[in-house]
């Protein structure tokens, strides 16, 4: 059933992983709605094209280079109303408004204005960012940070989220009148395409390069690794972001070099092939939602060793789909990188269980269906 318009709306820098995200996104709206307006920062449009889909930057630039906290404000207050004069030009009563990104309060207030139906697609939230060295400084960003997402989410319509854990994990109960649950597919170029024990790959990290994914905890996971004469494992590190000179500097400082090969991401066609050399993920994480790599590992047939947060426990079951850790200590990840590379039997026990389940529950098919009943049933109310 095709339905009026619906308008994506996204801030922050379109990365990779974001661009990959958005045209799953895309592939499943376009099946149920006849026309797509997305809205988004910076200057250059996504790459998905379709007559269906019309995209509008605020042609403001994503700078790298640190700027002053005046500029940052002015900048983002600039963002917002470039983005507003969009919405109030093509948004109309009954549309739908759907948003990637929970930092927009400008935007969320003018899809009310034109009687828009705003839902947030909620993956994790941001609870571990630091602002400073300062903990002080830090514990009141936090608390700031933390009290706005939540007073964004009252003003939303309707709550995605991807698993009940991620509710649970987050402590969101109080909105459970507006969750509804939805994922994301995996996509057709993931498959299992090289058996475990031809991997020669046996510890990867892959994702983003920083204090919430982890990072940090699994190097001194590796140190340990190497103090324990582990040495003859092979460990990758694949990913870029705001940590990756502390990443580096940290190799460097601990002479892990030789035990340890830092990465810069992969084009997206080119991941599965990545992930069919790896013998055991890691994703420490302090926050998620429900990561991807998680999900596209599954489905190239790799255990997967995870922080039980958001909804990792939804998909992971210990010994079954997945493995779970206690904690982000890097003595326990390093313990149970030891004990799982020495249990092959498990892992390719894990390895099969993993990529049954990814196919079951995350296909295109069971993914638009999903989709269509909360349109459908949103509709009715």
């Amino acid at each position: 059933m095709s339905r009026k318009k619906l308008l994506i709306v996204i801030n922050g820098m379109l990365t990779t992983s974001r661009i990959a995200h958005l045209n799953k996104n895309l592939k499943i709206m376009k099946e149920l709605f006849n026309e797509i307006i997305i809205i988004h920062e910076g200057q250059t449009p996504f790459i998905m094209k379709s007559r269906k889909v019309k995209v509008f930057c605020t042609g403001i630039p994503n700078e790298k280079a640190k700027i002053s906290l005046p500029l940052r404000i002015l900048k983002y207050i600039t963002q917002e109303l470039k983005m507003c004069k969009i919405i109030l030009k093509h948004a109309k009563e009954g549309d739908f408004a759907l948003f990637l990104g929970i930092y927009q309060p400008i935007p969320l207030l003018f899809a009310k204005f034109r009687k828009c139906f705003t839902i947030i697609f909620g993956g994790g939230f941001d609870i571990t960012r630091a602002a400073t060295e300062n903990k002080f400084f830090n514990t009141l960003y936090f608390i700031f940070r933390w009290s706005f997402q939540i007073e964004m989410l009252r003003h939303f319509d309707k709550i995605v989220l991807e698993t009940p854990s991620v509710k649970d994990f987050y402590n969101l109960g109080s909105f459970d009148k507006k969750i509804i649950y939805a994922s994301l597919f995996i996509d057709n170029i993931f498959d299992l395409t090289n058996p475990l024990d031809r991997r020669d790959i046996d510890v990867a990290f892959v994702g983003i390069l920083s204090k919430e994914k982890g990072i940090l905890k699994f190097l001194e996971s590796c140190s340990i690794l190497k103090s324990a004469c582990y040495t003859n494992a092979k460990i990758v590190i694949c990913g870029d972001g705001i940590l990756k000179d502390k990443v580096k500097y940290y190799i460097n400082k601990n002479n892990l070099s030789n035990f340890v090969q830092l990465k810069n991401f992969v084009n997206p066609q080119d991941v599965p092939k990545l992930l069919n050399r790896i013998k055991l993920i890691v994703i420490p994480s302090y926050s998620e939602g429900l990561p991807n790599i998680l999900i596209e590992a599954a489905a190239c047939g790799t255990p997967v060793l995870a922080s039980s947060v958001g909804g990792i426990p939804d998909v992971i079951k210990e010994g079954e789909t997945g493995f779970l850790l206690r904690s982000n200590d890097p003595n326990h990840i390093a313990n149970r990188i030891i004990e799982l590379l020495n249990k092959p039997e498990l892992l390719e026990k894990v390895s099969k269980n993993a990529y049954e389940y990814v196919r079951e529950n995350y296909s295109y098919e069971k993914t638009l269906d999903v989709w269509q009943k909360i349109f459908k049933k949103l509709e009715a109310t």
